[in-house]
């Protein structure tokens, strides 16, 4: 699944204005999203009084421990190349159906992050 939403950002931004470091920016949109939902998952907890909400200090740990293991996940040994290579056969039909999942992750994301936010803010 992991390759496969890689994959999803990449072709996201291999059809905009920056399409050559498509590779590289699709790794870290991909980053950012993974972090809004661990932050979002430990927002949830932090509201049950099982841990703290992380500090900034902790914020910048985990962006940059999930920016370096997708770092090594897809760029050690090329590997991006071998998910790319391995999606890129895709129909029409696979294509939209690929193009709406990774629609529904980013709302799903957001929407859960912006929720968990305004309850924690006790806006909800």
């Amino acid at each position: 699944m992991i390759d496969y939403l890689y994959y999803r950002f990449y072709r996201l931004w291999l059809h905009s204005s920056v399409s050559e470091g498509a590779t590289f920016l699709a790794m870290l949109l991909f980053s950012v999203m993974l972090s809004t939902n661990v932050l979002t998952a430990w927002g949830i907890l932090t509201q049950y009084g099982i841990i703290d909400y992380p500090s900034d200090t902790q914020y910048y740990i985990i962006e940059g421990s999930l920016i370096a293991l997708l770092c090594g996940r897809f760029f050690f040994k090329k590997r991006y190349r071998r998910i790319i290579t391995k999606y890129e056969d895709e129909n029409s039909v696979q294509r939209k159906v690929g193009a709406w999942a990774l629609t529904v992750y980013i709302v799903a994301t957001f929407t859960c992050f912006f929720i968990e936010a305004l309850h924690r803010q006790g806006k909800i």
